[in-house]
């Protein structure tokens, strides 16, 4: 088969024509041909205004629900709304029920997306059940398929359990990802401590709960000199502190999810449980010193952070509904609303393509002559209209519902 993508500006640094439109043949998967035009019988021609084209996006961070909770989500279901959301690869966690912490859980996210048209990238446990109290089967996950370990939102409270992740996945080169939250500060926070969380009589997350345990955790990673990437992270406060961290010559790397650079706590003053996540929306000082932080290279990844919900964990009174929001297949609209003039595009698509496969020691597509086609298609100046009918999505916490937002994605094109 072969395709044309007629005209679509490259967004890749590496390439010679990095900012320039060209035509793109692919023949069978594999491209062929890149010039300024491009006359060839085709059998699909993709053209769209503002198109543009970048190696495959990955998500770092998508919860698809399965095994155990399939009526939120599976990952037939989730995997498709990647794809909606530009994907080729999705890290998927390991916060299942049970949670993925042996190899045949490892082997059953494989088998069960093989015939997927994009890669997914199972994500192992560090602790057995997710419990925080010793170790999982990490090696053997690793060589099941599982590329990093992580308890997901559950974060390792005892520091001797993270010194020994630390240690044993850096002596097998793998990689370690830990959600720094103590959770026992304050518990049952619900939304960032501040005015808006008095005004609602909502108990508060305060930023400290986060900067505690980045702090504790860098001094780990110092002591190890063991990589860890750590996120996703709320506070400008904290991203800092990891920066600081890294040009210091810390291994260390950071995340923040596209929930913390979209809204602040304002929207939540309806009592809308869609925005209830975890780490929380915090003021929007915070938001936009966030935005400047992506701005200036200090984030290395932003995910969606998907975390699909049925109806009956979302529409409750706030204190009682889960956190989470479901927003991978719309994360690229999402964003570009948000971010559109504060930002340019080449260093916030590196956050979901480059950064997430070097972070996870993937290899990195190439728009390049005799490669095989890992791309992403994509319109600046298009515009997505949210449609609950046109979702692929199950789950119920989407936000935007009904609303017109900038940028749209045009397909993905992948060859495995």
């Amino acid at each position: 088969m072969k395709i044309l993508i007629r005209q679509a500006t490259i967004i890749d640094d590496r390439h010679p024509d990095n900012g320039k439109a060209r035509d793109i043949l692919i023949e069978d998967g594999i491209i062929k041909k890149i010039t300024g035009g491009i006359k060839s019988k085709v059998d699909q021609t993709i053209e769209a205004k503002g198109l543009c084209v970048s190696i495959g996006w990955m998500d770092l961070r998508a919860n698809f629900r399965d095994p155990g909770d399939e009526q939120k989500e599976d990952l037939s279901s989730g995997l498709r709304a990647a794809i909606r959301g530009g994907f080729t690869a999705v890290g998927i966690m390991p916060s299942t029920n049970p949670a993925v912490d042996c190899k045949s859980d490892v082997e059953y996210i494989i088998a069960k997306s093989q015939t997927s048209p994009i890669e997914a990238v199972p994500i192992g446990a560090v602790s057995k059940e997710a419990k925080g109290e010793s170790l999982a089967e990490i090696y053997d996950m690793s060589l099941a398929g599982a590329k990093a370990f992580t308890d997901d939102k559950k974060s390792l409270r005892e520091a001797g359990l993270l010194n020994r992740a630390l240690l044993y996945t850096h002596s097998l080169g793998l990689t370690l990802m830990h959600f720094p939250y103590d959770d026992k500060l304050i518990s049952g926070g619900q939304i960032n401590e501040g005015i808006v969380s008095t005004a609602m009589g909502l108990r508060g997350i305060p930023e400290v709960s986060e900067i505690m345990m980045v702090e504790r955790d860098l001094n780990l990673v110092n002591y190890t000199e063991a990589p860890l990437h750590l996120g996703p992270l709320s506070s400008i406060r904290a991203v800092d502190t990891v920066y600081h961290a890294r040009q210091a010559g810390a291994p260390v790397t950071c995340e923040v999810a596209l929930a913390n650079l979209v809204y602040d706590e304002a929207v939540l003053g309806d009592y809308e449980t869609v925005y209830k996540v975890l780490p929380p929306l915090r003021t929007e000082d915070n938001r936009l010193n966030l935005i400047e932080a992506l701005r200036e290279g200090k984030i290395d990844v932003v995910s969606s952070d998907h975390s699909p919900e049925d109806e009956e964990n979302k529409k409750l009174e706030f204190e009682y509904a889960a956190f989470g929001m479901a927003s991978i297949e719309l994360f690229f609209p999402m964003l570009w609303t948000a971010l559109y003039g504060k930002i340019d595009l080449q260093t916030l698509v590196a956050t979901f393509s480059f950064n997430p496969r070097r972070i996870l020691g993937m290899e990195i597509p190439k728009i390049k002559v005799g490669e095989k086609a890992n791309l992403t298609l994509f319109s600046t100046q298009e515009k997505t209209k949210v449609d609950r009918k046109k979702l692929e999505t199950k789950a119920y916490n989407v936000p935007e519902m009904g609303k017109s937002l900038k940028g749209k994605v045009i397909c993905t094109i992948f060859s495995k």
